[in-house]
């Protein structure tokens, strides 16, 4: 065993062509320039595809807040009863404070 790693020497044990190494450089080279374009177009695409779906949730929620009434105009009911009538009657401020409304003692009748 020993003779056959003097027989070696300094030398590997394998011999590679220099036009063998040249080309391998080559195809490595080619290989790693093909996988940064295709990264590229990778990161292209999905900018692109983020891009359209934020123009799209843009143009959908502007579009849903344009439909919505813009104005706090009061509502004004048509009825025929008294109760119509009283509520028709009553200014914005009046209505806001019927919610707050209470009575402390139910008269019988």
């Amino acid at each position: 065993m020993n003779e056959l790693l003097d027989n070696i020497g300094k030398r590997l044990p394998y011999d590679e062509s220099e036009s063998y190494l040249d080309d391998l450089i080559d195809r490595v080279t080619e290989h790693a320039i093909m996988q940064q374009n295709l990264a590229k177009r990778k990161r292209r695409w999905s900018m692109m595809v983020v891009s359209v779906a934020a123009s799209a949730a843009l143009i959908i929620s502007i579009t849903l807040l344009h439909k919505q009434p813009t104005s706090n105009a009061s509502v004004t009911l048509t009825g025929k009863g008294p109760i119509d009538e009283f509520l028709n009657s009553l200014s914005d401020e009046e209505a806001a404070q019927l919610p707050y409304y209470e009575i402390e003692e139910i008269p019988k009748y």
